[in-house]
């Protein structure tokens, strides 16, 4: 692992949630900021225009002012009213200079303040220098005052345009920001769920592998499964993981050879007592009685019974292990499924049972081998929950993609609580015939693997709770399998090791 990748799972939930957080984070702060310079530049903008409206106003009130003093002086000539005169002039001065120093939103309000204090400061001096004329003399001075007046006013004027035009300029820039910290709201949410779309897959990779590698020991693969990567607890839980796949093959491959030796030290001695009770039966010892005759007939019958568990233990755990590989030939199944009824003719007559088959017939890519079991282990399973006389019907049906074969009993039928287990190992169900012995619960469970492995499946169907029961095969007709020169089902003889 990289140097910089954190070694544990905790550790790698922390760095994603802090990095997924971090453009959250930095998102804000910058929203904070650029909300904080609108602030001010609002602030700024609105001080401008409340000082530019205030000495605007202030300047047609100086400039009225001055002009209320200098009539009173020039009609009462009264010296103390001249100073009356010299301060409206200097406030109207001092508001002259307050507006040079703002910025107007352009250069024609500032020129005509320039205007303003000129003709104000010559209307002043003329003020100054004529003070005995009266109010004749002063009347003559009437349209300075009107003109400054009106210049003033246009200043108001043009003051007021500036408040609307710094107030549509803040209008503008919020709708900006606005529109930016929306369109960085959107690439810092992007960012987080790609941060977080990637740190999900890389804590849930490892989960991934753990959760497929238990899934394999839950179906029974126990082949070498690609090694977790990831945090270091991961990995140590995979290698865990591993231990105990690497333990359960141990296990199983000890149960195999178990049941080697067992089928060794079991089929040797059987494969004697049947060599004598065929003896026995064909009378090389002498001459049956009917009675005797009888005994032979059970053993003989109990003999293939015992074999046939015998060989269906070792054939379910090579089908599990896929020990026995699919291979490949082109089967005739009503052909098939004739051989399978003839080997079982004297379990038929045992019961007085018939088999009634119908069918066209059909021909599949599939192993011949293993379907001869799937079948035979079907048709055993009618024969005993047959009752004696009964019929069991087999019907075939074929479409383009595949074949289906029904086989049907007239037993107990299959109980509601036991159709959830009915294909799995060693189960036996509630409704067993009375005068038959007890199964090994196998059957079944080799039928389903065998379709399995040809890609097809086994349920039951079309059938009530309590007459009897309908096993449906589904098969493919081409089935991908490897090609070999031997199609026969390989089975351990009773002088395997």
């Amino acid at each position: 692992m990289p140097a910089l990748y954190p070694r544990s799972f905790s550790g790698l939930s922390l760095l994603g949630f802090a990095l997924v957080t971090l453009p959250l984070l930095a998102g804000l702060v910058n929203m904070a900021f650029v909300i904080k310079r609108l602030a001010r530049e609002e602030r700024q903008g609105i001080s401008m225009t409340m000082q530019v409206t205030r000495a605007t106003r202030q300047l047609a009130h100086d400039i009225a002012t001055l002009q209320r003093a200098a009539g009173q002086y020039f009609v009462l000539r009264d010296p103390a009213l001249r100073s009356g005169m010299e301060a409206a002039n200097r406030a109207t001065i001092r508001e002259l200079h307050t507006l040079q120093k703002l910025p107007f939103h352009d250069g024609s309000q500032q020129r005509l303040v320039g205007v303003i204090s000129r003709e104000e400061g010559a209307l002043y001096r003329r003020l100054s220098a004529r003070h005995s004329g009266g109010m004749k003399e002063f009347n003559k001075l009437l349209p300075d005052f009107n003109w400054l007046i009106r210049q003033a006013g246009t200043l108001t004027d043009s003051s007021n345009a500036l408040v609307d035009a710094q107030d549509m300029a803040i209008t503008r820039q919020a709708n900006l920001v606005w529109a930016s910290l929306l369109w960085q709201a959107a690439a810092v949410v992007l960012l987080s769920l790609c941060l977080a779309a990637l740190f999900s897959w890389l804590l849930n990779r490892p989960v991934r592998q753990i959760d497929h590698a238990i899934r394999c020991l839950g179906e029974g693969d126990l082949d070498a499964q690609p090694s977790v990567r990831g945090p270091v607890d991961l990995v140590f839980l995979g290698q865990q993981i591993d231990w105990l796949r690497q333990r359960l093959r141990e296990i199983d491959e000890q149960k195999l050879r178990f049941l080697r030796h067992v089928s060794h030290e079991l089929k040797t001695p059987l494969a004697s007592l049947r060599e004598g009770v065929e003896l026995l039966a064909d009378g090389v010892g002498g001459k049956l009685s009917a009675k005797q005759r009888e005994i032979t007939h059970i053993m003989q019958s109990n003999a293939r019974d015992l074999q046939q568990r015998i060989e269906n233990l070792l054939n379910y755990s090579r089908a599990q292990r896929h020990l026995d590989p699919l291979v490949s030939s082109g089967v005739e199944i009503s052909s098939l499924i004739g051989k399978v009824i003839q080997r079982n003719e004297l379990g038929l007559r045992a019961k007085r049972l018939h088999v009634e088959y119908s069918g066209r017939e059909c021909t599949l890519t599939a192993d011949q081998g293993k379907l001869d079991t799937l079948f035979e282990n079907l048709l055993i399973n009618a024969v005993r929950f047959s009752p004696p006389g009964a019929a069991i019907r087999l019907d075939m049906h074929a479409d383009k993609q595949a074949v289906e074969i029904r086989i049907c009993d007239q037993g107990p039928g299959v109980a509601d609580v036991d159709r959830p287990h009915l294909f799995k190992p060693f189960f036996q169900g509630m409704r067993q015939p009375a005068a038959a012995s007890t199964g090994n619960g196998l059957g079944l469970a080799i039928a389903q693997e065998y379709a399995k492995l040809h890609g097809g499946e086994i349920r039951l169907c079309g059938t009530s709770e309590s007459v009897g029961a309908c096993f449906c095969v589904r098969l493919p007709l081409d089935a991908d399998l490897p090609v070999r020169q031997n199609s026969r089902l390989h089975l351990p003889s009773s002088h395997s090791p």
